[in-house]
């Protein structure tokens, strides 16, 4: 580590050289030049956006919303597409330069360090669009929100008994916006309909407000047994929002099918009425910045080091053994779907591949830019620590081995 260090300071005007260098020649010819950095998560956000939100409504957790998780798979996928990029250029970086490193004296060592500087700058020209998009979303725009029924279901037996052999579960409505907001959000609801609350169906209070750390609270709806014949009824709920939300489905509609039972039969089924919300994947937190983005100098330059060091020592492999290039490639988009970009970790760790997570730095990594760009927190002291004893050890071996058998390199080549 110390060598590089010394290294970059003795060739830093080279260095600096080389890195804007390496940036124009990104966008050379393109008219729009650096603008491209900046379009590109642009294009992601907006694609993301639509697949996860549009097309297949797919949320990070039960309590988070689906636009949401376009901004977490953005931050995901900007730092893993430098990661990426800088490993496979540093791998064959040496191949690369072979003439400047056989017929000049070049001080080779600073090609790694280049290469990953160039790529996470160029990271960071796009990253205002994702703080851009947490200030709007989290802070600017006011959420949408809506009424649903859950499992889409239309209609429920007056005659519900949770005891009996496959019951199905009384119904729930649910109020969901499509992100969490900075601030909790109070909701209205009323019940109309041919059925009579308190008589037909019990219901939770008129007013529900929903967290600044969740996007979804249930509202159940109990029918009551009674031995009486009615017919079918209806229940409607409707939903008013009493803060600046805009809503996009006000009311739902459930038929109440009535099935008396005899006098003897009808009891209180003891079931909750409260609203609450799911902790099936944990709490979800609200989009936020903060003065943690202090920490993110320090983590950009953790993934310099830990990307510097492991390409080092696969650049000294490519030179041995030349298909060290291609099975990066092969590795890296292995690694990237062992990564939680495109779903949540809490998913792997309930499987038996719970310990991809626990041997995986850039789980660690990754995890910890999201708290800093997305939610405004510090990095989990855990993950901070076990990155950089990462970082350490790959720079220490990577350049160890690069070092050990920096005088051969004219001659493999």
């Amino acid at each position: 580590m110390l060598y590089l260090l010394k290294s970059i300071a003795q060739h830093r005007a080279l260095l600096k050289d080389l890195i804007a260098r390496d940036l124009k020649a990104r966008y050379v010819g393109s008219s729009m030049g650096f603008f491209w950095s900046i379009l590109f998560p642009v294009i992601n956000l907006l694609v993301f956006t639509f697949v996860f939100r549009v097309i297949l409504n797919t949320r990070w957790g039960d309590e988070q919303g689906a636009l949401e998780v376009s901004l977490v798979m953005l931050a995901g996928i900007i730092v893993w597409t430098a990661f990426a990029e800088s490993l496979s250029r540093i791998t064959n970086c040496l191949v690369d330069n072979s003439t400047l490193i056989q017929k000049v004296v070049f001080p080779s060592q600073i090609l790694p360090a280049y290469i990953t500087t160039s790529a996470v700058i160029n990271m960071c020209i796009g990253l205002p669009i994702v703080l851009g998009a947490v200030v709007w979303f989290g802070f600017l725009s006011p959420p949408e929100a809506a009424i649903e029924r859950e499992h889409a279901f239309t209609e429920v037996w007056e005659a519900y008994d949770p005891g009996a052999e496959g019951a199905t579960p009384p119904p729930r409505v649910f109020v969901s916006t499509e992100r969490s907001w900075h601030s909790s959000t109070r909701y209205r609801l009323e019940y109309t309909g041919t059925a009579t609350r308190g008589v037909d169906y019990a219901a939770p209070t008129d007013v529900v407000e929903l967290p600044a750390d969740r996007s979804r609270i249930y509202v159940p709806i109990i029918p009551l047994r009674d031995a009486e014949t009615e017919g079918d009824e209806t229940i409607q709920v409707r939903l008013i929002a009493e803060s600046t939300v805009e809503l996009w489905q006000r009311e739902v509609v459930i038929t109440l099918k009535d099935n008396a039972l005899p006098p003897a039969e009808v009891r209180d089924l003891g079931l909750s009425t409260e609203p609450y919300t799911s902790e099936s994947l944990g709490r979800s937190r609200a989009l936020s910045l903060g003065v943690s983005l202090l920490a993110l100098p320090g983590l950009l330059l953790l993934l310099i080091g830990f990307t510097t060091g492991l390409g080092a020592g696969l650049a000294t492999l490519n030179l041995y053994w030349r298909d060290t290039f291609h099975l990066v490639g092969v590795g890296t988009t292995v690694w990237m779907f062992a990564t939680p970009i495109f779903y949540p970790g809490p998913l792997v760790a309930k499987t038996p591949f719970w310990w991809l997570l626990d041997i995986n730095p850039m789980h660690w990594y990754i995890a910890m830019f999201r708290q800093v760009a997305l939610y405004g927190e510090w990095p989990a002291t855990g993950d901070l620590l076990k990155f950089t004893v990462a970082t350490g050890v790959v720079m220490f071996l990577g350049l160890g081995l690069f070092k050990r058998h920096q005088d051969r390199f004219p001659d493999l080549l």
